[in-house]
């Protein structure tokens, strides 16, 4: 019996396939033959002008790791056109995977036009990208010698924690430093502190120096510290590299006035002179920190990963589901499954993250939304719920050029009450029942 080949309709013309690894890169230009080329920067060039000489002009290639950003932009010096994909675009039948065998699907799949293309930072934006990440990795990583500058306090029983918020902050730090250069007198280390802590918590402040002061958990004590200082020099320059970049992209919109006030973050907050001016202006005068949850430091996150040009979202749900804060659905006939929720992107955690800070607030809507939701739901679909109107919120304040307005929790239990009233009276009108407001009882 003779096979039927069933062919795809042709969407891209002279389109190639690639599958890259670490090692090695494999080409195909037609779905059928591979060539492979090693990850050198030489066999990148020859790689580059394989495809040109055999009139490629655009390529698909899976986003594995960073490898593919060197690729990536030699391939556009070249002018071919690149559309990177996430993997889950291009999986196979389980069981007959090969880097070959990729390449040719990649190349058949993308010349039909069924891959979706990611959304890849360019230029400027791209080093921005890479420079709040950084940034962010710093800090995170410095916390590791906190921790550790805690334990060796807590070695000595040295109990400052308890009685200090942070022992980073002003205060602790210089209280450690003391202490390492050979203070005991819990006096003297008391009159380091804030005016605030020596008025409050003087006693206590005292108590938790009594501790016993070891030569080898002090040595260990001055290591970290030293390691922490380090950590937070190197965010100092990175965001010294920040502030230069932010002037690059900003030079176009310095005539925009800014008059809101900053609101800074209440940890980590970037050293960044007019920070919140440069922030505004470069999303087109649109005071973003309007949405509860949003600092500055979230503006510039937020463009370090998303941008400020919004038209490659045509719709608001377009949007959330790019970020991963959409709700899943899945269904068949009257059966309805749940789904896991994919993980979202960094800018979908972003919003996650703002949306977590709400959780005690009592003045914004969001808020008070997210804890009816999280008694019938629990607090993971509650912070995404939450998440998600935040970035909903964020896209209108781009697309329409407004500050967004926070309603009020007054205002949203008014209209949840009235939305309830409405819900009653249905129920009252199928039921033949009547229903009648009642004066409060005084």
């Amino acid at each position: 019996m003779e096979k039927k080949v069933v062919q795809f309709e042709e969407i891209h013309s002279n389109a190639a396939g690639i599958d890259i690894g670490s090692r090695g890169v494999f080409v195909s230009i037609d779905g059928e033959q591979v060539v492979n080329f090693k990850t050198f920067t030489a066999d990148y060039q020859l790689c580059c002008k394989y495809l040109k000489d055999n009139g490629i002009v655009s390529v698909a290639m899976e986003a594995t790791g960073i490898y593919w950003m060197t690729l990536y932009e030699m391939l556009e010096q070249y002018d071919i056109e690149v559309c990177l994909v996430h993997p889950m675009e291009t999986q196979q039948v389980p069981g007959r995977k090969s880097d070959p065998k990729d390449s040719r699907w990649i190349q058949k799949i993308y010349s039909a036009g069924l891959l979706r293309e990611s959304i890849v930072a360019k230029g400027e934006l791209k080093e921005l990208r890479m420079l709040t990440r950084e940034r962010l990795d710093l800090i995170q990583m410095g916390s590791t010698y906190i921790n550790k500058m805690q334990k060796y306090l807590e070695l000595m029983n040295i109990k400052l924690r308890n009685v200090i918020s942070q022992i980073h902050g002003a205060s602790g730090l210089r209280i450690i430093k003391a202490i390492i250069s050979g203070e005991r007198d819990p006096e003297e280390l008391l009159s380091l502190c804030h005016e605030t802590i020596k008025t409050k918590k003087r006693d206590d402040v005292i108590k938790s120096l009594e501790g016993n002061y070891h030569p080898t958990y002090i040595a260990l004590l001055k290591e970290n510290l030293y390691l922490y200082e380090q950590h937070q020099l190197s965010v100092l320059r990175i965001e010294l590299q920040i502030k230069e970049l932010l002037d690059k992209l900003n030079r176009d919109n310095k005539q925009i006035e800014v008059t809101s006030p900053a609101r800074p973050a209440r940890h980590h907050n970037p050293a960044i002179p007019e920070l919140h001016s440069t922030m505004v202006q470069m999303y087109g005068g649109v005071n973003l920190t309007t949405i509860a949850g949003i600092n500055d430091s979230t503006m510039l996150r937020l463009l370090g990963e998303i941008g400020n040009d919004m038209s490659r979202f045509p719709t608001k749900k377009h949007f959330v589901s790019w970020v991963g804060l959409s709700p899943k659905n899945k269904q068949s006939g009257k059966m309805k499954k749940r789904v896991k929720c994919n993980s979202s992107n960094n800018a979908g955690l972003i919003f996650r993250q703002s949306a977590q800070s709400l959780f005690n607030s009592k003045n914004n809507a969001i808020g008070v939304f997210m804890k009816r939701l999280k008694g019938r739901k629990g607090a993971k679909v509650a912070v995404k719920a939450g998440a998600r109107k935040i970035a909903e919120a964020f896209y209108d304040a781009i697309t329409k050029g407004l500050d967004y307005v926070e309603q009020g929790t007054a205002k949203y239990l008014e209209q949840l009450k009235q939305k309830e009233l409405k819900l009653m009276n249905a129920l009252a009108k199928r039921y033949n029942f009547l229903c009648l407001e009642c004066q409060p009882v005084t």
